[in-house]
């Protein structure tokens, strides 16, 4: 094995960062409507695609799919391939709606903004980190 393959984790860092990113464009949407009427507040839930990403990057073996017994030929069919590989988009409607129908709430958007940001910049402080390991392997060599 190389030093210069990267660890499963790092392809697993890349995909949150991705998704963090995702995350804070759909909430500065948010944010940005805070005046359209009838405008409803979306939000990513990407920690179910999280765990599946995980599961393919590392080799892990979950079955994800449930089983359906059709005890009737007029039973409908299931789905075959539910949306897990992608983050799932939802309307954040715990709030109160305004007179226009909007239910953006300005506190809420922005501690979620600032959360999202807390996470993302962690994650490039892990990616640094393990970065660095590398570069404090390589710069050690010349020494020898």
């Amino acid at each position: 094995m190389s030093i210069f393959s990267y660890s499963p984790a790092r392809a697993l860092a890349q995909e949150a960062l991705d998704h963090r990113a995702l995350r804070r464009d759909m909430i500065a949407s948010n944010i940005a409507n805070v005046s359209t009427p009838m405008y409803r507040p979306k939000d990513l839930n990407f920690e179910q695609m999280m765990a599946k990403k995980a599961d393919e990057i590392l080799n892990n073996e979950r079955d994800f799919k449930l089983d359906v017994a059709l005890t009737n030929k007029n039973h409908l069919l299931p789905l075959e391939e539910m949306a897990l590989n992608k983050p799932t988009m939802f309307y954040r409607d715990g709030h109160l709606a305004r007179n226009d129908g909007n239910s953006v709430d300005l506190d809420i958007e922005t501690s979620e903004m600032g959360k999202n940001d807390i996470m993302y910049q962690a994650i490039v402080g892990a990616l640094r980190k393990q970065g660095g390991i590398y570069t404090y392997a390589l710069e050690s060599s010349k020494n020898i």
